[in-house]
C-alpha cells in the first residue's frame, strides 16, 4: 500500500497535471475542429441564400 507521505501528494499530484494538460489539449483540438465545421455551415448557408435570392430576381425579371 502507499504511503501518505508529503512526496507521495506530490508526486500524484504531478500525475494529475500532466493528466489535466492533455485534456485541456484534447478539448482545445475538439472546439477548433467545432469552429471550423460551424463556419462551413455557414458559408454553406450563405451561399444557399444568396442562390435562392438571385433565382427570385430571376424570375421577377422574366415576370415584368
Amino acid at each position: 500500500m502507499d504511503k501518505r507521505t508529503v512526496q507521495s501528494a506530490h508526486s500524484r499530484i504531478d500525475l494529475v497535471e500532466k493528466d489535466m494538460v492533455e485534456v485541456k489539449t484534447e478539448l482545445r483540438i475538439q472546439l477548433k475542429d467545432l469552429y471550423v465545421r460551424t463556419k462551413r455551415t455557414e458559408q454553406i448557408l450563405w451561399a444557399a441564400a444568396g442562390s435562392i435570392i438571385a433565382l427570385l430576381i430571376a424570375v421577377l425579371m422574366k415576370v415584368g
